[in-house]
């Protein structure tokens, strides 16, 4: 049959069916490496656009509701002359009345709106504490508002139980029963109540959840309910959800029809507000100095090209994998390649034949992978829920988004036939027909473009790296200096420096990939002192360098891509070890009370009722008492004692700095704590001087002094200047004092010596019995904590390129060595015929899978760990930080493990074909 000179692609599509149908585990593993990406691009655009969509953030503010009223205390707001609406234009301008006109609460707003319209009030949050039996919580968050309504459904939702219906009825979130024990195997206990700290008990009838804060500790109660109304009395800090103004506020669901710019303008005479919705869905057209418009950022343009970078790599991991995938049916179909050419096929024919089955099942991979990421959305919704934080309603697909994501994998599709493409059409008909491939002599020449590319990335890197990185390395010098001190010094910018370590990588990577070939022929020239599988195996993968070198550069790079950031990332631990400043000292605890409006004598009486309740539960526990240097304030009519600050020296912003640190009174148990010493004669002799202790230098001005600033009633504040002296520490905590003076000193400078806080030192404690002590303080009103070590656990990202880069090895090696097996069945054949045993074709197997992994992870660890050096002065790190765990596991683990699976899934004994078909 002789194909017609146009329309091959008919052909060409007809022959690439029969041959998915033919060879249906291939296809199938094709099909799965170019979906994988589609299904992951999917999955991230439908989870994005339904939580970032601008529906959604009108929902999360105002449900369903169609605007936002608010009864202000004035009697008229202003038509502005922009066009704005006047809530609009009052929130953007921020200049209200100084003075109320009226009562808000005494207007009768429904009459003022349309007949029909539903109105809600808006929901207030109070700061309470809860009791319940010996567990304190500090600082739980009281919902009170309507319960069960359409119009409230985007900030409660029923989970199980009922609506609280009588005035000592509450409901709870899941995460709030559970820290006060009110489940029984999941289940709200029957019993269950709540208390507030001096004040109601309400049972509990329901657990309720946030649907746009999963997580969040919460009691909700209703407005006429008794928690609410002894909340409105006794709680000290409480706060609307929408209100701007001091006023009333509701939502509104307004009747259909209403033109809610009308309507503004009318309710306006009346000094109340209304915010439609589409001030939450889409605020930049209504304030056009809106800060979510406007030209991207240059962190937004670093990160999309980073999303850039991952999503190109990504691609040519599945370019290549199903490279070499494609080759084994392109060697599968030679024989049929054959007989096109010899009934007058052409080179093009042939080509379009082989791009034919790329296309093919570049098309059922992208759509298989729109459909598995389209449904695992919804399937796995609780998964994505709890990774989210939030309930998610309704999915919303990104079609332009997905076609593009099913393009890119159906062109990844049709990348990875090219190669086996060209090469099926230069084969000769003879050749094709007597399934027989010629090979080239083992040549010990390097493609010089692939030489020139790795030389210009690698050495251009580290000539840019010598250039720009004495700033960085200064940096990291200075942290390392700085550790423990307190003090911060700012980063330098490292933006371009690591833009230039990027495009080193990215060109000495495509060396790489170039230069992959000539190197496996290099090292097969070499291999004659190997033994005899080991000989077979690399002449093998130099004689059969089109899939060779495309699996090996694929393992490469993935390899390259997660020891960099394994290493990146122990440098980046270690340079937030170095800035880290501990806030206590271990086995140390700090209780602070509430000092507003409270006399001296009130505020020690409740810290001695809190150190008594919290030493009782600690074993050897000292109480250390800290007087520090107050000033008596007053904001708006109330009174309170403020611990003053120390003003640092300098206003150099890239010099390093410290925090504000108080003053204490010198008392030797607060010393010994403080500098972690017993205290030194030459301090205590400073301090009966009338000379203030400072510990960090940044605090002393060139005149020997510090500088504290007074506000007195009225007038500018006023600076206070002490004699100074500079003493040492073992270490800094930003939770202990930072000066110390006598108590004269302080008062003669006019300060008030006050006990602010206390340190209770303890010997070895379980976490209960620290535990204890935290909810015995908290039981009295006090506010303790103490040190939270650094987390030293294995980064996430780590793990997961560590699991993607061995799941890249093994798939890499299976196709490699499923190729060998696939072309050298003749070789192994005469081998079997000249008396080779059986496990010989085992052992041929894991040392092919030896030379395609190991090769590929040796390249892939050492191109990773010369960029890890270059790219970790960027990181803060003093000294090159080596990740040896990673380095053991990915570079000799998973190479083993590569070789074990192909021993143990390769067949002893070579199956029996059909010579002829």
């Amino acid at each position: 049959m002789r194909l017609r000179a146009r329309g091959g692609w008919g052909p060409a599509l007809r022959i690439a069916r029969r041959q998915v149908r033919r060879n249906l585990g291939r296809s199938v593993l094709i099909a799965v490496l170019v979906g994988l990406p589609v299904a992951g691009a999917t999955i991230a655009d439908v989870l994005y656009r339904s939580v970032e969509s601008p529906e959604r953030n009108a929902t999360s503010r105002i449900g369903a509701a169609d605007a936002v009223i608010e009864v202000t205390p004035w009697d008229t707001l202003p038509m502005p002359g922009n066009g704005r609406l006047p809530m609009v234009d009052l929130n953007s301008r921020g200049d209200q009345p100084p003075e109320p006109e009226r009562d808000a609460a005494a207007v009768d707003v429904a009459a003022l709106l349309p007949p029909g319209t539903v109105l809600v009030p808006d929901r207030v949050n109070h700061g309470v504490r809860l009791d319940n039996g010996d567990t304190v919580v500090r600082s739980a968050l009281l919902d009170v508002g309507p319960l069960g309504g359409p119009l409230t459904d985007h900030t409660i939702r029923l989970e199980s139980g009922r609506w609280p219906e009588a005035r000592d009825e509450a409901a709870v979130t899941p995460a709030l029963a559970d820290r006060l024990g009110l489940l029984d195997g999941g289940d709200l206990r029957p019993d269950a109540t709540v208390t507030i700290s001096d004040g109601p008990t309400a049972r509990v009838t329901a657990v309720v959840v946030d649907p746009f804060d999963l997580g969040s500790e919460r009691l909700s109660v209703a407005p006429d309910s008794a928690v609410a109304e002894h909340a409105a009395a006794e709680a000290e800090d409480s706060w609307g959800m929408l209100g701007s103004t001091g006023g009333v506020v509701y939502l509104a669901d307004l009747p259909d029809g209403v033109d809610v710019t009308s309507l503004a303008g009318v309710l306006a005479a009346d000094g109340v507000g209304l915010l439609p919705r589409g001030v939450f869905s889409h605020p930049e057209q209504y304030y056009p100095d809106y800060s979510g418009g406007g030209s991207p950022t240059v962190e937004q343009l670093q990160q999309a090209a980073l999303v850039v970078l991952v999503v190109g790599l990504g691609l040519l991991e599945v370019v290549l994998l199903a490279g070499a995938a494609f080759a084994v049916g392109a060697r599968r179909q030679v024989r049929e390649l054959g007989l096109m050419m010899a009934g007058g096929a052409s080179a093009a024919h042939v080509r379009r034949t082989v791009l034919a089955q790329g296309l093919v099942l570049g098309v059922l991979g992208a759509a298989t992978g729109l459909a598995v990421g389209a449904a695992l959305v919804p399937v796995a919704a609780p998964s994505w829920e709890r990774y989210l934080g939030e309930l998610v309603d309704h999915w919303t697909f990104g079609w332009a988004e997905l076609a593009a994501a099913a393009g890119v994998g159906v062109l990844s599709g049709l990348a990875a036939a090219v190669v086996p493409a060209i090469g099926a059409a230069r084969m000769k008909p003879v050749d094709a027909l007597a399934q027989r491939f010629r090979t080239t002599r083992l040549a010990a020449r390097l493609p010089v473009v692939g030489v020139v590319l790795f030389v210009v990335g690698a050495a251009g890197a580290l000539i840019a790296s010598r250039a720009m990185a004495r700033d960085l390395e200064e940096y990291g010098a200075e942290l390392a200096r700085l550790a423990g001190t307190g003090l911060y010094v700012a980063a330098p910018a490292s933006g371009p420096y690591t833009a230039l370590q990027l495009g080193g990588a990215l060109i000495a990577t495509a060396g790489i990939v170039v230069l992959l070939p000539g190197l496996i022929s290099v090292l097969a020239r070499t291999a004659h002192r190997l033994g005899l599988s080991a000989r077979l195996a690399l002449r093998d993968a130099a004689r059969h360098r089109h899939r060779t070198a495309p699996a090996v550069a694929a393992i490469a790079i993935v390899v390259a891509g997660s020891t960099a950031v394994a290493f990146g990332a122990g440098g980046t631990a270690r340079a937030d070890e170095l800035r880290y400043t501990p806030s206590l000292p271990a086995d140390v605890m700090r209780i602070d009370v509430d000092r507003q409006d409270r006399t001296p004598a009130e505020i020690e009486t409740m810290l001695t009722e809190a150190e008594q309740a919290a030493a009782g539960a600690l074993p050897g526990a000292q109480i250390i008492r800290a007087t520090e240097a107050t000033s008596e304030y007053r904001y708006d009519g109330v009174s309170t004692f403020d611990t003053v600050w120390l003003a640092t020296a300098t206003d150099c912003i890239e010099c390093p700095y410290s925090g504000s640190v108080s003053v204490a009174v010198a008392d030797p148990d607060l010393l010994e704590l403080v500098t972690g010493r017993a205290p030194d004669q030459a301090i205590l002799d400073a301090v009966a001087d009338g000379t203030m202790v400072v510990f960090e230098q940044p605090y002393i001005h060139d005149d020997g002094t510090v500088h504290i600033e007074t506000y007195p009633g009225e007038g500018p504040p006023e600076q206070v200047r002490i004699p100074a002296r500079l003493a040492e520490r073992s270490g800094a905590h930003t939770s202990l004092p930072g000066a110390v003076a006598s108590a004269e000193t302080l008062t003669a400078h006019g300060f008030t010596p006050m006990p602010t806080s206390s340190y209770i030192r303890f010997g070895d404690a379980t976490q209960q019995q620290i535990d204890a002590a935290l909810g015995a303080a908290e039981s009295v009103g006090a506010w303790p904590s103490v040190e939270v070590p650094l987390d030293e656990g294995v980064d996430p990202a780590v793990l997961a390129l560590t699991a993607g880069a061995a799941f890249v090895t093994l798939v890499g090696v299976a196709i490699a060595v499923a190729l060998a097996a696939a072309e050298g069945r003749a070789d192994l054949a005469t081998l079997a015929a000249v008396g080779a045993p059986p496990r010989r074709r085992r052992s041929l197997a894991g040392a092919q899978a030896l030379v395609v992994g190991g090769l590929g992870v040796l390249i892939g660890s050492v191109l990773g760990v010369y960029f890890a050096y270059l790219i970790w002065p960027a990181l803060g790190a003093p000294e090159f930080i080596w990740a040896w765990d990673h380095l053991l596991l990915t570079g000799v683990a998973v190479p083993v493990l590569a070789v074990l699976v192909a021993v143990v899934f390769t067949p002893s004994r070579l199956p029996m074909i059909r010579r002829v078909e």
